[in-house]
């Protein structure tokens, strides 16, 4: 029963992100409100505080194994880690409403994820404002939310890129 319940929350979670990609404009440094405390697990069960990616500029993808388009943009975060890794950005996933580990891992195996991948708490969708899969957010290394990207389209790479360089020459 549990299952189905939450193949029926992230059914209506993904579908107002196939129809539309929404980005929500950066604030002034001086409005950027603070990413609340999210609660995150390797795969081997042990807590990774999200205060502890402070330092970091973040791209924080939120993510679910069913979702094909989420899965599309795997390569492009590769890409991202590999660019900037060395410059201070970090991507993670953080995957929801996808099971345990046991049903995790094998999807991150076989879609070659080259990033950090966590394990979220489906709790907490609400309280991120995530409204549909895949939703990501940059994050300054202060972990204040810059920006907020819902759906997927082909130049959305390009758009956080772009917010990577601008954080970037922040310093």
């Amino acid at each position: 029963m549990k299952f189905f319940l939450v193949l029926v929350a992230a059914a209506a979670l993904a579908i107002p992100a196939l129809s539309m990609q929404t980005t929500q404009e950066a604030a002034k440094p001086a409005e950027l409100k603070p990413l609340p405390p999210i609660n995150l697990q390797d795969f081997d069960g042990k807590q990774v505080p999200s205060d502890g990616l402070k330092g970091n500029i973040l791209v924080l993808d939120f993510w679910a194994t069913w979702c094909v388009p989420c899965l599309k943009e795997v390569p492009e975060w590769n890409r991202l880690q590999e660019k900037y890794a060395e410059q201070g950005v970090k991507i993670v996933g953080v995957t929801l409403a996808s099971g345990d580990v046991k049903d995790v891992k094998p999807v991150v195996d076989s879609a070659k994820m080259k990033y950090t991948v966590l394990m979220g708490d489906d709790d907490q969708t609400y309280d991120l404002n995530i409204s549909g899969f895949p939703t990501t957010y940059v994050i300054t290394r202060d972990m204040k939310i810059y920006r907020r990207y819902i759906g997927f389209t082909p130049l959305k790479s390009a758009q956080i890129e772009a917010d990577i360089k601008k954080l970037l020459a922040q310093k």
